[in-house]
């Protein structure tokens, strides 16, 4: 099946889009509820992709690599393809490990390096420039934006070097501009075009102690003899701005700064004196950025969520260093898409994002997993349940299930779930919890030992560890109860599966979708409340038509919630906005 996608993906004729999204185990299978740092978000990509498909794109999903599979030897190093036009690029960095998204930086130059030199020998297998390439890249979480912002600023590199080349050729030696090509990277050519520009022209005349006015109207000379301008106007024009730039700093520099006040100066006034290579520069560097990012989450907002938190909580998870990183992203990039009002209302107080930068794009549901399942549908998941239960299938079936999925960690609240459904336990014997994730090892092991120690959850709490994607959609259908106890949101994609799913649901309010959507069809009951949840999901479970009626308005309130015209509408704000964007060709 592989080699068909791959032949078919090679052979279409579609525009192009990158996704990236880079921590976790994303991948065409997803270890759902699962793997550490792999979940919603990693639904949310292959969703996206797959609706992209649907509207005639080809698509680039590109993930970390270099390490092994969830749970298995095999390196993540070979493309994978979700679709006949959708296709998995496996970016190494960061050595041979897994590694927790708070500590992901330090993958991050390798993977651009290598993200870069991709995207150049495709670019130049298919004759176009390296921007060319992809009609948007969109990237989710700020590790993955953070590639594509470093992205954006080698393309605009490579703009000003071709500028800087075609202005400069003949008036300063070859091997110089050969050598400034060659360091555009590290010297950051697309952040200061007119400075780079005048500091190679001054540097290249006579020696650091000649005086800069001096070495200004030589190069000014030099450069008006190799174009042919008139040597009158012209050069005193260079010099006179460099001049004035001098002047103007003279008392507020000190003397050693002052050729950077000259170099810039004299780029300005070069800049200005060429304007059909000035024009096309500027039209240049704004059509290489294809960037938009969708954050999923943000620190400002997560860190406001644990300020609460005992330091030993807090500290692992780095707010500081993320919202450092999603701050210089904001400032860097001009399109957004925000899963919940919540990040839309953080991008524009805390990172200063203008409204009309932002388009709302919440997560959608995958119709043909989540959905109402007919009995025979069911059969066997569960038998799953069984096996991994202990309880026969007819009991099950009997009885009532209340189900949660999502990684191990502690911010999903699995704990509180148990003391909670520990005391529901005391009075029902005929109600089952199934807690899925894995395979975090100390918490699924304190875990296992809170359940252990409350008799009552006895063969009635089950930690199921992985669950096998073929179980999910139809587990999420046969649960009467949905429960999410989670602190640490950026939407919650599990809830909306479950509403979408025909599930009555119980869920902390600060899981965005609940609050902001369903409001009333849900339980929406105070984080960290033992006593609240189980209240609440003993209500469900003592009245059937009121439980069956959320359930019922909730998968009503989920029906706008579709992938392909959330993509289209988020395509053609994009076109508003700028972004040259060819319309899909479906094969």
């Amino acid at each position: 099946m592989t080699q068909n996608f791959e032949a078919a993906f090679k052979k279409a004729k579609r525009p192009d889009i990158a996704l990236i999204t880079n921590h976790g185990y994303a991948g065409v299978e997803i270890p759902f509820g699962g793997a550490p740092d792999t979940g919603g978000q990693n639904m949310y990509v292959n969703s996206l992709a797959k609706a992209l498909d649907a509207l005639g794109y080809r698509v680039t999903i590109f993930a970390r690599g270099g390490f092994p599979y969830f749970e298995s030897d095999r390196i993540r190093n070979e493309p994978e393809y979700l679709a006949e036009h959708v296709r998995y690029i496996f970016i190494p960095g960061g050595g041979d490990k897994f590694i927790h998204k708070e500590d992901i930086a330090i993958a991050l130059d390798e993977q651009i390096e290598w993200l870069d030199n991709f995207v150049r020998k495709e670019a130049k297998d298919r004759g176009c420039r390296p921007w060319e390439l992809f009609e948007v890249v969109n990237t989710h979480y700020w590790d993955a934006a953070v590639m594509g912002m470093r992205l954006v600023e080698r393309w605009r590199n490579d703009i000003v070097a071709d500028a800087v080349n075609k202005l400069l050729r003949g008036a300063v030696p070859d091997e110089l501009l050969d050598s400034f090509y060659a360091e555009r990277h590290w010297r950051a050519l697309g952040e200061a075009p007119a400075c780079h520009l005048g500091s190679l022209l001054i540097g290249n005349e006579a020696s650091p102690a000649t005086p800069i006015i001096q070495r200004v109207r030589m190069a000014a000379s030099k450069w008006a003899t190799v174009f042919g301008r008139k040597h009158g106007n012209e050069i005193d024009q260079l010099v006179g701005a460099v001049a004035y730039a001098l002047a103007e700093v003279r008392d507020k520099m000190a003397p050693a700064l002052h050729i950077l006040a000259a170099s810039e100066a004299l780029g300005v006034a070069l800049l200005e004196l060429s304007q059909d290579i000035t024009e096309k520069l500027e039209h240049d560097l704004e059509i290489v950025d294809r960037h938009v990012w969708t954050p999923h989450s943000l620190g400002a907002l997560k860190e406001d969520n644990f300020r609460d938190k005992p330091p030993e909580v807090v500290r692992p998870l780095k707010f500081c260093e993320r919202r450092d990183h999603e701050r210089a992203v904001c400032d860097q990039t001009i399109a957004f898409a925000a899963t919940s009002a919540e990040i839309a209302e953080r991008l524009l107080t805390h990172y200063h994002v203008p409204q009309d930068q932002i388009f709302y794009f919440p997560p959608c549901v995958d119709k043909q997993v989540f959905r109402q399942y007919a009995a025979n549908e069911l059969e066997k998941t569960y038998a799953y349940l069984a096996q991994v239960s202990g309880v026969a299938v007819e009991k099950l079936k009997s009885g009532r299930i209340v189900f949660e999925t999502s990684r191990m960690d502690h911010t999903k609240r699995k704990d509180l779930l148990l003391e909670a459904f520990a005391m529901v336990a005391k009075d029902r014997d005929d109600v089952y919890l199934f807690i899925g994730g894995g395979p975090e090892k100390e918490l699924f092991k304190s875990l296992s030992e809170l359940r252990d120690s409350k008799p009552e959850l006895k063969g009635r709490a089950i930690l199921t560890g992985f669950i096998p994607e073929e179980h999910i959609g139809p587990l999420f259908s046969m649960t009467d109860i949905y429960a999410s106890a989670s602190e640490m949101e950026g939407f919650g994609m599990s809830v909306l599966q479950a509403a979408a799913s025909g599930s009555a649901v119980v869920c902390s309010d600060l899981v965005p979708f609940a609050v902001q959507y369903v409001p009333d069809e849900a339980a929406v009951v105070p984080a960290g409340e033992v006593f609240d949840f189980a209240q609440a999901i003993q209500d469900l479970l003592d009245d059937d038509s009121n439980r069956e009626e959320r359930a019922r308005q909730l998968a009503e309130k989920t029906q706008a919630f579709d992938w392909e015209a959330q993509a289209a509408a988020f395509l053609a704000y994009l076109r508003r906005r700028g972004f040259n964007i060819e319309a899909g060709r479906r094969d």
